[in-house]
């Protein structure tokens, strides 16, 4: 059964939602996901995926990959759903970073994001939020990134697609995310010091 969520909705409407009714989900229609980084470890949530659920750990930032639309899950049926992305996307992760060794979780990370958003995407991944999302050390992930693209070479990395249909990673606030606006695009040398710093910079503009 297709399950449609409720249609996009601004900041100032899910502000004055009740708490229970603040349920927001990821939308499915569009090729994007979010990065959710907390204070020991990152999340990822890709499409259809919940987020900003009362009981979840504060976000110390928010990462963007693409343009990704939130919307509200109103009934039983769409919270469902989107417990159920939340959980099938962190599940991919966990199996991920189960492995034993570092350079593999890195290698199959990069592989699995690769074949979702393209090597663009892959390659503009700050290392300090790759090695957060899979518990490595930042050395270790800067490593394989440089190794696994072949970023040192002059000619720099090669793109799966032309370079006008790349998506962004971006740091991102909350009304940015309604508004669709209001982000600070990230390298892959950005430390999650900055992030956090822009993220709270974001928050306050």
């Amino acid at each position: 059964m297709n399950i449609q969520l409720s249609p996009p909705v601004s900041f100032n409407t899910v502000a004055r939602l009740p708490l229970a009714d603040n349920l927001l989900a990821i939308s499915e229609q569009r090729k994007s996901g979010l990065i959710l980084c907390k204070e020991f470890h990152a999340e990822f949530a890709g499409p259809g995926a919940a987020i900003s659920s009362f009981v979840e750990q504060p976000y110390r930032a928010v990462i963007a990959i693409g343009e990704p639309e939130l919307v509200t899950s109103k009934t039983l049926s769409q919270r469902r759903q989107a417990y159920s992305r939340r959980i099938q996307w962190g599940r991919w992760l966990s199996k991920i970073a189960e492995h034993p060794e570092p350079v593999e979780r890195i290698e199959r990370l990069f592989a699995g994001f690769e074949g979702f958003f393209g090597r663009q995407v892959v390659t503009s991944l700050p290392v300090e939020v790759v090695a957060a999302m899979v518990g490595v050390l930042p050395e270790t992930a800067k490593t394989v990134q440089e190794r696994y693209f072949n970023l040192g070479h002059a000619g720099g990395p090669t793109y799966l697609f032309p370079q006008d249909q790349q998506l962004t990673v971006s740091v991102i606030s909350w009304d940015g995310l309604f508004r669709g606006d209001v982000v600070q695009p990230l390298q892959r040398a950005t430390t999650m010091q900055e992030i956090c710093r822009a993220y709270d910079l974001l928050k306050s503009a």
